[in-house]
């Protein structure tokens, strides 16, 4: 049977798909949400094969023609878009529209917005949000309104795409071609993810998207993830900021030799993928003006270099901007929250013993990593807390600062 290999074929899903399936009373109905299913990993397998060369865009673009990049690139980029449209074609021949079902709106504003989870990020189940204005409908005619809703999206994001990639590759920087790709690549898989979620959503109601996709991850995640990798480049260009003032070549170059490492570790994560255009752009210029000044056949000018860093340091100070993110504005006030009462009913269970204390403090500072940028007050203390080589001599007067801590960034939120 068809949904017997849903799990085989995706690796990454979990036994929860296969269960989902067997409550389908209708046979065909089951196989072709099957097949959705099954086309749908098929979909984001393919686009987390589109192989993006960092290195070659980012430092060496001079050194080969982007015709090379462009036709190593396409294969993988086609096979993808084949994928995707093999899926928007059996959408389209087992499950057309039901009559009533409303309109494609031009916005994907509505349809996003079925995405998003709760304020901590936590996913919130498979249920579409969208309301159902015929009750009457068969399970068949709800998987079909989901999957045109969505699959309208995807279509539409593979249509754009086309027109992005041929303005990108008309560009005499190689930079648009690889932001484009990013984008896409991003853009698609949520659009995939989508409708994996709306064929399955019909038929279960507490089913959670991570226990379908454990590699999914909500608006509010991916914002923490890229707050949290940002806040520790900018930690560590403004120690390279600080160390270059008075350094002499011979620092220097080991210095920019790390950091250009960490940039390029910084650069393969998930998410830098999710970087604005432009932010992007800061991030691919800054390295490859390290590459340039360290190939330098007359050694590492220094003037130059500390003029490079010193702007990259405060175009990253000025990205602290995503707090103002109403995603991460929602997700921390809740987190704080909940960690100060926390805190609060600790102190407040009477005299408790230093390993006690300490064995929450550890915990504490770990739970505090989902805010990590939004203070950096309290990114120091947890550095400083972390490189720790024995314990705290006074854990609940420690506990009574963090406390503090806790209660001055909540304030920060609003």
């Amino acid at each position: 049977m068809v949904e017997s290999s849903i799990a085989s074929q995706a690796a990454s899903s979990s036994q929860k798909i296969e269960d989902i399936l067997q409550t389908i009373s209708d046979g065909g109905l089951r196989e072709d949400v099957a097949k959705v299913v099954r086309l749908a990993f098929e979909a984001l397998g393919n686009l987390r094969r589109i192989h993006l060369p960092q290195d070659h865009f980012e430092e060496g673009g001079n050194d080969r023609a982007a015709d090379d990049a462009h036709l190593e690139l396409a294969p993988y980029v086609l096979a993808a878009v084949s994928t995707i449209n093999q899926l928007l074609g059996f959408i389209s021949k087992a499950f057309p529209a039901p009559a009533s079902a409303a309109e494609q709106s031009d916005d994907d504003f509505d349809l996003e917005f079925d995405l998003v989870d709760g304020p901590t990020g936590d996913g919130v189940g498979l249920s579409s949000t969208r309301q159902q204005e015929e009750s009457s409908w068969t399970p068949r005619e709800q998987v079909a309104d989901a999957l045109n809703a969505f699959g309208g999206m995807l279509r539409s994001r593979v249509l754009d795409l086309s027109e992005r990639l041929k303005f990108a590759r008309n560009q005499k920087d190689s930079w648009p071609l690889l932001n484009e790709l990013d984008e896409a690549q991003h853009r698609l898989t949520k659009a995939v993810q989508a409708v994996l979620f709306g064929a399955l959503g019909a038929f279960t109601t507490d089913a959670r998207r991570e226990e379908i996709l454990p590699a999914y991850r909500s608006a509010a995640a991916e914002a923490v993830a890229l707050r949290a990798a940002v806040a520790e480049l900018t930690f560590h260009i403004g120690r390279l900021n600080v160390a270059l003032a008075d350094a002499t070549v011979e620092i220097a170059v080991p210095l920019v030799v790390a950091v250009a490492d960490r940039l390029a570790r910084f650069s393969a994560r998930p998410e830098y993928r999710t970087l604005r255009a432009e932010d992007k752009k800061a991030v691919i210029d800054f390295r490859r003006t390290l590459h340039d000044l360290r190939h330098r056949r007359e050694g590492l000018p220094l003037v130059p270099l500390r003029h490079a860093v010193e702007g990259f340091s405060k175009f990253l100070e000025a990205m602290g901007a995503i707090n103002h993110r109403e995603v991460l504005i929602l997700h921390d006030k809740q987190r704080l929250q909940d960690i100060l009462a926390e805190i609060n009913g600790v102190l407040s269970a009477g005299a408790l013993a230093d390993h006690v204390v300490t064995s929450y403090l550890d915990a504490l500072v770990g739970r505090l990593q989902v805010v990590v940028g939004r203070n950096p007050e309290v990114d120091q203390a947890r550095r400083e807390y972390l490189a720790r080589t024995t314990s705290p001599k006074e854990p609940i007067g420690l506990l009574h600062q963090w406390r503090g801590l806790v209660e001055m960034t909540l304030m920060t939120v609003g």
